[in-house]
């Protein structure tokens, strides 16, 4: 059952972040939502986050229309932010034991998940150490493994690559496509980075809040034109 957005706006005073913002997302599919900085991808993610109020729009997730995200919605997403957010401090297994305390995990469900996102992920060799001793790559594939603990239909990345060198970035973009098609996830991945993306990728194009274009991500050549003409029209 897809997750539907529908006609979402939302406003800084006098500065518009979201216009009547309608799209839908797939199960088993990576939805990359594009566009320059600036043009509504954070406030989309932090909207359906719950950590700010729908001022205007409805969602319809698993089949329900509503006005705003509950505490109860939240079950069907796993999060991603641009901010990082592993205790460096604390092992990686501690990071993810703690998270999935949080989902109210028993211990053995909790430990049987735990086992899940690392061998999905490839994590084994990494909850030993301290996020602080990591790569930033490796660091992003725990915060992924978090998000994923309590089995969310949806997993949503605000600019999970940011900073991260080409490498890291690709294997990345692997990790996210192998999940989706392996687990039947539906993943929204903000970006305005081209090249991590596949040509079979469903493609939204956002500015200043708007979507300019649909469809699929196509070659990259293609890719890149189209979204270079939308980023210097936004400029």
């Amino acid at each position: 059952m897809p997750l539907a957005i529908r006609n979402l706006s939302h406003r800084y005073g006098n500065q518009v972040a979201l216009n009547n913002l309608s799209f839908t997302l797939d199960a088993s599919t990576v939805t990359a939502l594009l566009g320059p900085n600036g043009a509504g991808k954070s406030t989309l993610i932090k909207i359906l986050a719950g950590l700010l109020s729908c001022q205007q729009g409805e969602f319809e997730i698993e089949g329900e229309t509503k006005r705003r995200i509950e505490p109860r919605d939240l079950a069907s997403f796993g999060f991603v932010f641009q901010e990082p957010a592993l205790d460096g401090m604390r092992s990686g297994l501690a990071n993810l034991e703690y998270a999935a305390g949080l989902h109210g995990l028993n211990p053995s469900t909790r430990r049987e998940r735990i086992k899940w996102v690392s061998q999905l992920l490839n994590l084994e060799h990494l909850l030993a150490r301290k996020p602080m001793t990591l790569s930033g790559g490796e660091r992003r594939r725990i915060e992924i493994g978090r998000a994923l603990l309590h089995r969310p239909n949806w997993l949503l990345l605000d600019e999970p690559s940011v900073g991260l060198d080409i490498d890291s970035r690709l294997q990345l973009s692997s990790d996210i496509h192998e999940l989706a098609q392996q687990e039947g996830i539906g993943v929204l991945w903000c970006t305005h980075i081209t090249d991590e993306l596949r040509e079979e990728d469903q493609l939204l194009i956002v500015s200043r809040g708007e979507v300019k274009h649909r469809g699929q991500c196509g070659d990259q050549t293609t890719l890149l034109e189209t979204y270079k003409g939308i980023a210097n029209h936004h400029d």
